[in-house]
């Protein structure tokens, strides 16, 4: 179990922790020096069962103090009996809530400092303090340095909430919060921090916020002791290969799944009750999320203020992206880093700025996230239609496991990180057959198809429907299957002139057709593209048109030619026969519809189903 000690400047939490453990946490010269904690501080009891942490209290090393809190289990309110609760008491409170610390005890220090009287008095500002917070229940220990006996009560209600303590995050995947980096001489690179969940072993691969680098994990410590295995709530020491010293610093993240950085966070609010003044939009502020911290602005819809003490929901807009997940906590503090102005809990993220004609569908899916469980956010967002499982699965940070068991729930249609749940995809199916059976003659390829649907599923839609024999698919066009296509008498003449002519690997262009029946080229073009409206004609370069079937042949060869050799131009004319100025304008329209695409003097299959 992780204990932390918050408190004001020198109220004695230092000196508490050497008490307890006999670690003298304050372990910079500075601080030596000036009796002063700068950073964070740590020792160990019990063979490890028992850390502490000892934070600075000084309100202008308040950032350190938010560091030391984040993923910690138990909280100790450290208050001098001389002094009583000052500001830094009352703000590292507020900070034990913010940060979701939900259980602890009150230490008074100094106790032989002071009359009896005066003790009594700071037993009941204390108790004024804390009332209406989590530690309002919690028990008070009353300590002397000058008298060991003293933390006997202490260490034992310790020791008993560490054999409470259950690890409830055991199932995500690790990941953990940076905040040392230094090297060993004979061992190389060892990043310190607290684990925020999971667990992870020796040898395994973890990831690294911000660069994305994947390394080794060579070895472990844990609550200083050597260890096969790191859990969550615990303080690691990780010696891994793959990074350099320069490239990691504190506020950096190691996780078991490539991490995802968000620009554009959405979160529940609480304005501090002692904030002194509104929050406006737009306000600047310094985020504290675990060991990192940033800035941003709050954006609040025009004309709104938020009082202290008030919760809501808003967006934070972020000056750099930052790695976090659904629950996380973090601590805003005003711009000039005097004051706390409240903290929230991460409910969304985007990672770039969202376009406004989507804020519709937006408000949809903060909708969704905004319930408490897993479970019921997916059962949300596959209400709302088209469902990213990837981006579900890591802005919850769920074990494979779990996802599996959530995902197994729903019957779905999936294609790459998408789902559908089946309702959604047969009313997508129904619209797009009513389509085209409102227009018969009407002819659409696949990007021209009107549903906000990727493109990926599209074609899986597409597919199935040729499948079934519902449409069918020429030349990348598709229509409604068994429809006959009426035509004028004209074009009936001039289809029967035209399809014997055009049934060869190289089609005639329509000037020389126009020459072959005499006919005016303007009028032959006007009347050809008719024959393209109707599906019985591909136009594929100007004066060039293809029946279906022939391209169809001509794209089979293709197909066969870049499956054993490269495919170039000189190989594809001498296969089919074609003149080289035909043989371009035919592989240039194959590079237009995805069948294929050109890699400097040779072509590659891109998508063979377009001329199946």
């Amino acid at each position: 179990m992780i204990v932390t000690l918050a408190g004001h400047v020198d109220h004695g939490k230092t000196s508490l922790v050497r008490a307890l453990s006999g670690v003298n946490t304050d372990r910079l010269a500075e601080e030596q020096n000036r009796s002063l904690t700068i950073d964070l501080g740590f020792a160990y009891i019990d063979e490890g069962q028992i850390g502490f942490v000892d934070v600075p209290g000084h309100q202008k090393f308040i950032h350190n103090m938010v560091a030391g809190v984040a993923a910690n289990q138990y909280a100790m309110l450290v208050i001098a009996a001389d002094d009583g609760p000052m500001p830094q008491s009352r703000e590292h409170l507020e900070i034990l809530r913010l940060t979701g610390i939900a259980a602890g005890c009150v230490v008074i220090t100094k106790s032989d400092r002071v009359t009896a009287e005066r003790l009594r008095t700071c037993e009941k500002e204390i108790h004024n303090l804390v009332q209406h917070s989590f530690l309002q229940a919690s028990p008070a220990f009353v300590t002397s340095t000058e008298n060991s006996e003293s933390y006997i009560a202490l260490l034992k209600h310790l020791r008993a909430q560490a054999e409470q303590h259950a690890n409830t995050q055991l199932r995500q995947p690790f990941r953990l919060a940076i905040d040392r980096s230094f090297n060993v001489k004979g061992a190389g690179l060892v990043i310190t921090g607290t684990a925020h969940s999971g667990s992870v072993t020796t040898d395994e691969h973890l990831f690294h916020y911000p660069s994305g680098q994947s390394v080794r994990l060579r070895g472990i410590r844990t609550q200083d002791q050597e260890a096969s295995t790191a859990h969550s709530g615990e303080r690691c020491a990780l010696n891994i290969a793959g990074l350099e010293l320069a490239e990691v610093q504190r506020g950096d993240w190691l996780s078991a799944t490539p991490p995802a950085a968000y620009k554009i966070l959405s979160i529940d609010l609480q304005i501090g009750s002692d904030f002194p003044r509104a929050v406006k939009h737009w306000t600047p502020v310094h985020i504290y999320h675990a060991t990192h911290h940033s800035q941003g602005r709050i954006a609040l819809t025009p004309g709104q203020q938020l009082q202290p003490g008030q919760t809501a929901r808003i967006d934070l807009i972020l000056d750099e992206p930052i790695y976090c997940h659904r629950n996380d906590r973090l601590v805003l503090r005003d711009h000039g880093l005097d004051t706390t102005l409240g903290g929230g809990t991460v409910v969304y993220a985007e990672r770039a700025v969202p376009s406004r004609r989507h804020e519709a569908m937006r408000q949809q899916h903060i909708g969704a996230y905004a319930h408490t469980n897993p479970k019921d956010c997916l059962a949300a967002l596959l209400k709302v239609g088209l469902t990213n499982l990837q981006q579900f699965r890591d802005f919850w940070h769920l074990s494979e496991q779990d996802f599996k068991t959530i995902v197994s729930e729903h019957t779905l249609r999936h294609h790459d990180d998408f789902a559908l749940r089946e309702d959604h995809w047969m009313a997508y199916r129904g619209a797009l057959l009513e389509q085209f059976k409102a227009s018969p003659d009407q002819a659409l390829r696949e990007n021209q198809i009107p549903i906000p649907i990727p493109a990926t599923f599209r074609q899986a839609l597409l597919n199935e429907l040729v499948a079934d024999d519902s449409l069918t698919h020429t030349g990348g066009e598709y229509r409604l299957s068994g429809q006959t296509v009426k035509l004028p008498e004209h074009l009936v003449t001039l289809w029967d002139l035209l399809e014997p002519a055009l049934a060869h690997n190289q089609a005639p262009s329509s000037g020389d057709l126009a020459k072959r029946f005499n006919i005016a080229q303007a009028n032959l073009e006007r009347g050809m593209n008719e024959l393209v409206k109707s599906g019985l004609l591909i136009n594929v370069a100007t004066h060039r048109y293809y029946l279906p079937s022939q391209l169809k042949d001509v794209a089979k060869i293709v197909q066969r030619m870049a499956a054993s050799e490269p495919l170039t131009v000189r190989g594809f004319r001498d296969e089919t026969g074609i003149g080289r100025n035909v043989a371009i304008e035919v592989l240039e329209y194959f590079d237009s519809k995805g069948f294929t695409r050109r890699h400097g003097n040779d072509r590659i299959i891109l998508n063979a189903n377009i001329f199946d």
